[in-house]
């Protein structure tokens, strides 16, 4: 048995490693210097309270906490399996709420709750290529969720200047403390309004989120694998 799935094996050791990953994620905030660039398409939604779907690649997860600027709840839909209670218990150390499902797992009860917290007029955060690939792959889910719930996509990523990008299938980024830097927003996908069919919007988003995150990477002067 590896040593991950030990630690999943145990409550305590997942509650412990959650507060590890929340110390950490403060102390890479708090040493760093950052950037933000396109603030402003969220930022209209963050004064008015609007409801939002955030959407950014399961790798680019861990500084994603600090990017949330709104006064109203954002939710994340977190895996409903052993490691994603180590994400789920980061998510409140933080603040926030979570939903148990995935954009494509968890099926109809997952979808519905998604559907009443954007109804009510609270965001929730998705990781469409999770929880488990393919890597920067957008599932339809994420669109649907969207079309169902008229609410926007919000599609956001991040680097930094130190870190690495670990071995695992979804190119997971590190970053280390001491670095400089960068959050980019690009403009809210509206599929409500949209002409376009769901598996064009689908490649869109997907289109969106890689040119983001690649051009994060260059801002930092990273390469990814």
């Amino acid at each position: 048995m590896t040593l991950l799935k030990k630690i999943t094996k145990s409550k305590f050791a997942r509650r412990t490693l959650s507060s590890l990953i929340t110390f950490y994620v403060r102390l890479v905030w708090l040493t760093s210097r950052w950037d933000a660039i396109g603030r402003e398409y969220p930022q209209e939604y963050w004064n008015k309270n609007k409801a939002m779907i955030g959407c950014f690649w399961h790798g680019r997860m861990l500084m994603m906490f600090k990017t949330w600027l709104g006064s109203h709840k954002f939710h994340m839909l977190i895996s409903s399996h052993a490691d994603g209670e180590i994400i789920a218990h980061t998510t409140q150390n933080f603040g926030f709420g979570w939903v148990a499902g995935s954009s494509t797992r968890g099926g109809h009860k997952a979808l519905m709750e998604c559907l009443r917290l954007l109804k009510k007029g609270e965001s929730i955060g998705i990781t469409p290529d999770g929880p488990r690939g393919p890597r920067y792959q957008v599932s339809l889910g994420v669109i649907q969720i969207a079309r169902l719930s008229g609410v926007p996509i919000w599609p956001f990523t991040y680097s930094s200047t130190k870190g690495i990008f670990i071995k695992s299938w979804d190119q997971f980024f590190l970053p280390f403390p001491f670095g400089k830097g960068v959050f980019i927003y690009a403009p809210m996908l509206d599929v409500a309004r949209s002409s376009k069919t769901d598996e064009e919007l689908r490649q869109d988003l997907e289109n969106t989120l890689r040119d983001l995150t690649a051009q994060a990477d260059r801002y930092c002067g990273q390469v990814a694998p």
